[in-house]
């Protein structure tokens, strides 16, 4: 019943206006982007949290922090694959997110969630069809 919950949580993320923002975008990739990986307390790895928790919280009503399965920047763009559960994975774990955002005006804001049904491509598939520009070494 949890895993039900927990794909309708994800499924209403990638659904909601606010957390999917797509915008048009030149249709090159960039390839000259190498993605760094910020490790644990760096600024980008703080705010690229930061700006995905609000979202991921208001579904799920409680508290959450994540478990970094993958997090990689390039070029003022992040992709992180998390897994949300309660503090200190006491309590609740929430289904596998992938999430794309897009640093500007010096904050990291979340551009997508990739939709994790089986159903659905995969989703460096999707984030280059929205993203044409977003640097390849994203689409991991």
């Amino acid at each position: 019943m949890r895993r039900i919950a927990v794909s309708f949580i994800a499924l209403a993320l990638a659904a909601a206006p606010s957390a999917v923002i797509l915008r048009p975008e030149p249709a090159q990739a960039q390839t000259g982007c190498r993605a760094t990986t910020p490790q644990p307390g760096n600024p980008n790895r703080s705010g690229i949290l930061n700006a995905l928790r609000p979202h991921v919280e208001a579904m799920a009503g409680e508290d959450i922090e994540f478990v970094v399965e993958r997090i990689r920047v390039a070029c003022n763009w992040a992709r992180v694959v998390v897994n949300p559960q309660t503090p200190g994975g006491q309590g609740n774990r929430y289904e596998q997110m992938d999430a794309l955002f897009e640093r500007s005006g010096g904050a990291w804001r979340m551009r997508q969630i990739a939709c994790g049904e089986v159903d659905c491509a995969p989703a460096a598939q999707q984030y280059s069809q929205a993203y044409p520009n977003l640097p390849t070494s994203l689409l991991f």
